[in-house]
């Protein structure tokens, strides 16, 4: 039986992917040796495990899946057996709790979890980047700090306060911010406050799921509007998978001298206007000093004088425009022809399950 579990509960956009992929690699090395003393039941993320407690189709499964990484616990004599989603984000901490008594009931005491939270203007950023490659906004910049706003997302001082509440000491938040990580690095200050400051090693590059430049996004909607146009809404979940993974290679070969998406200076103050009060309460409960309230201000002060453009025809010329528009005419064609095996195909080979779904025959 593991000595411990960690839950690693994201948030989204703060390298969970990165923290992920070491895990799943065994990429570390301890006093015990390589990928030694850790246990992570997972081929990627437990993404699934957290739907389960969250989404209403999802939750038969709840049982079974976390009987297997209960099972991975109790065989292992690791000093940390790791469960890691970010969709612990859109979890309710109570069912979390609720869940770990149903079937973790023996851990009692020996639980910890952990969190990362970016600060607002960053998250509104990538949030707008994150949608966009997956068709799912095709609005500006300005138009997403509404929604966001309005679904209430980046108002975290409610939701980790409640967190702390259902788990006192054993939860622990972490501002994603660079000069505040374990050298400067979301892996290494993950594995640092895992192993409470043992010696520990990564052995592979940590940097993944880079930020999309704003060219890159650029290409992203004229390909995902191509792509609406020709297949209309039935197809947006293969859509979002497109997006999602052509994303990956993207942020993987970085656009030589790419622009970095940032906001404005008119839509700087709304936001710092927005979050000012829930910064300052988050830096008041769960840090020293002021790193929240000092991003946003940060945010304010890099902001740009005007809104950048995320139209294609700024940034590409007419053949590059026309190269866009055959690519996705070719995808559409792939993806209307078989939409469950395109989403399987275009995953990275990591990411897919062993064989390509059957198709119904009807």
């Amino acid at each position: 039986m593991v000595q411990e579990i960690v839950f690693h509960l994201g948030d989204c956009k703060t390298g969970t992917t990165s923290v992920q992929a070491v895990l799943a690699k065994q990429a570390w090395r301890t006093a015990a040796g390589q990928g030694a003393d850790i246990v992570y039941p997972a081929r990627v993320n437990h993404i699934p495990l957290a739907k389960s407690l969250w989404v209403d189709t999802e939750m038969p499964f709840e049982a079974e899946r976390f009987a297997t990484v209960r099972r991975a616990f109790e065989s292992s004599d690791a000093a940390h057996g790791v469960i890691s989603a970010e969709y612990f984000e859109f979890v309710d901490p109570e069912r979390v709790a609720a869940a770990i008594e149903r079937h973790l009931k023996g851990y009692a005491g020996r639980i910890r979890l952990v969190a990362y939270v970016r600060p607002h203007a960053d998250r509104l950023v990538s949030a707008f980047a994150e949608r966009t490659k997956q068709g799912l906004f095709m609005k500006p910049l300005a138009a997403m700090h509404d929604k966001l706003a309005a679904e209430g997302l980046l108002f975290y001082a409610p939701r980790f306060e409640k967190w702390r509440r259902h788990f006192g000491e054993a939860f622990t938040l972490r501002p994603f911010i660079r000069s505040s990580l374990y050298k400067g690095d979301v892996v290494h200050d993950f594995f640092s406050w895992m192993t409470r400051g043992e010696a520990f090693q990564i052995t592979r590059p940590t940097d993944q799921n880079e930020s999309l430049s704003v060219e890159d996004i650029a290409m992203l909607r004229a390909i995902h509007g191509r792509i609406r146009a020709e297949t209309g809404r039935s197809l947006r979940p293969v859509q979002q998978a497109l997006g999602w993974y052509l994303a990956d290679i993207l942020s993987s070969v970085p656009r030589r001298n790419g622009t970095r998406p940032r906001l404005h200076s008119a839509l700087a103050r709304r936001v710092v206007a927005t979050y000012a009060e829930d910064a300052a309460a988050l830096d008041a409960a769960f840090f020293e000093g002021t790193p929240m309230s000092d991003a946003l201000a940060g945010a304010a002060q890099k902001a740009l004088p005007e809104a950048q453009s995320f139209r294609a025809e700024n940034h590409f010329g007419p053949e590059e425009l026309r190269l866009f528009d055959i690519w996705a005419d070719l995808l559409s064609r792939l993806m209307t022809a078989d939409p469950e095996h395109f989403k399987w195909a275009v995953r990275s080979p990591d990411h897919r399950g062993p064989t390509p779904p059957t198709r119904a025959v009807g």
